[in-house]
């Protein structure tokens, strides 16, 4: 008589073995990164890492079938954020050739003094991203254009990209047309302009301190957004077509491969030659190993299991607002995904939420304050890897200078535990937002 199959059915992971995986994910990625030079030059490290959640996935009995599942859904997430990436990089070649930047760099020398350019960058990329929605696009536009003019002023080129970084993101949080903007409300089943204008009493208070801090610093010597995104890109090969007297096949070359200036000023051609959607495929590559490793993640548990542990015991919103920040940080860190960062801890908390009668605003505001604004800080996400390529600054280099970025989830914790922006909820009425 013949034996049937033997039917194996996966379990939970322990608290223990979801942190130790973590652990040791993180560590593989750190010392793949150190052993490599760099993130940049390769998404390996994230690809060893993903290896080391195959056996793990294994050991808790979930099947091949299933983990390869969470790859290919952990990659669907990131598929639009390679799309702007790449988009990205067509836009800063064609905007290049057809003279746009350029010519913000020229009239930028003329009108902006060392003393006021951080605050200005600052500002510009503030209203430019909010107009438009997209951190990236401003970043491979005005803050391309702006670090030329920083390095044409002597100002520090990190403390520049700081301030860069910190306008792009304050419109990423803050825009209705921004995709994390319409994430988070989501999550919480907020009213999108009641979870923008909760932001409100973390945002303005970190923009206001930010802003004195660039002025006072004088710099040293030394969703929707994608639609954006093609339209740029098309007025720019239509502007060099007509002004610039470039051929279409130039045009497609400069989108595709960047544009590479010939004026035998080796600092001119330095600045200007980047761009191409080729430049930003290695990035293109690390955001799809990253969105696989998060997947894999979340297939056999791992994710779910650290996230739930701490809830129990969550009672304050002071204590829940931490905790969300804490978790959004972690899936950054071990994903390198923005989304998952926004979309976890969302589904994980806001139950938690409910029964302690916090206002989901709370949720979708922390959701941001962590998500959203920390995604250019841990080195392989897109954000960072954008931020590094356009701008021309490591990470760990503008790090400490993004003090918006960094400002915010302080404002976002004094919150939680003064009270003020925090809104109870009634039994009736547990997670929609109410004025």
């Amino acid at each position: 008589m013949p034996l049937e199959p033997e039917i194996r059915t996966p379990r939970e992971p322990t608290l223990l073995e979801a942190v130790v995986t973590l652990v040791l994910v993180f560590a593989v990625v750190l010392v793949g990164i150190r052993l490599q030079g760099g993130l940049t030059r390769s998404p390996l490290p994230l690809l060893l890492a993903l290896g080391v959640v195959s056996v793990v996935g294994l050991q808790l009995r979930v099947g091949w079938n299933a983990i390869q599942q969470g790859l290919v859904n952990g990659i669907a997430r990131v598929g639009i954020a390679v799309f702007v990436v790449l988009l990205v990089g067509a836009l800063v070649g064609v905007w290049i050739q057809a003279g746009i930047i350029p010519s913000l760099v020229y009239y930028g020398l003329r009108l902006v003094t060392p003393g006021a350019f951080l605050a200005t960058a600052f500002g510009a990329c503030a209203v430019m991203s909010t107009v438009t929605g997209t951190s990236y696009g401003t970043m491979g536009t005005v803050g391309v254009a702006l670090m030329g003019i920083a390095a044409g002023l002597g100002v520090h080129l990190p403390l520049a990209a700081g301030a860069v970084i910190s306008g792009a993101f304050f419109g990423d949080k803050m825009s209705p047309l921004s995709e994390t903007t319409n994430i988070a409300a989501a999550m919480g089943v907020v009213d999108l302009f009641a979870h923008i204008r909760s932001m409100l009493f973390t945002t303005v208070p970190a923009a206001v301190i930010a802003l004195g801090l660039f002025l006072l610093v004088r710099g040293g010597a030394s969703s929707g957004g994608s639609v954006a995104l093609c339209l740029s890109v098309l007025i720019g090969a239509v502007w060099a077509l007509l002004f610039q007297g470039a051929s279409p096949v130039g045009v497609v070359d400069a989108a595709v491969d960047g544009f590479a200036p010939a004026t035998g000023v080796e600092a001119i051609d330095g600045l200007f030659g980047r761009g191409g959607m080729a430049a930003m495929a290695p990035v293109a590559m690390i955001i799809i190993a990253a969105g696989a490793l998060g997947g894999g993640l979340g297939a056999i548990g791992v994710l779910e299991r650290a996230l739930t542990a701490p809830l129990s015991r969550v009672r304050s919103a002071g204590t829940l607002v931490v905790s969300v920040l804490v978790s959004c940080y972690g899936i950054l860190v071990f994903t390198g995904s923005t989304t998952l960062s926004l979309v976890l801890p969302g589904q994980a908390f806001l139950p938690a939420f409910q029964a302690n009668g916090v206002d989901a605003r709370v949720l979708t505001r922390t959701l941001e304050d962590g998500g959203t604004l920390a995604s250019p800080l841990v080195p392989w996400t897109g954000a960072a890897l954008v931020a590094t390529q356009m701008l021309g600054v490591p990470t760990l280099s503008y790090l400490p200078y993004v003090w918006f970025v960094l400002l915010v989830p302080v404002f976002s914790v004094i919150c939680g535990y003064t009270g003020i922006g925090v809104w109870r909820t009634t039994a009736s009425d547990p997670a929609h937002a109410s004025e």
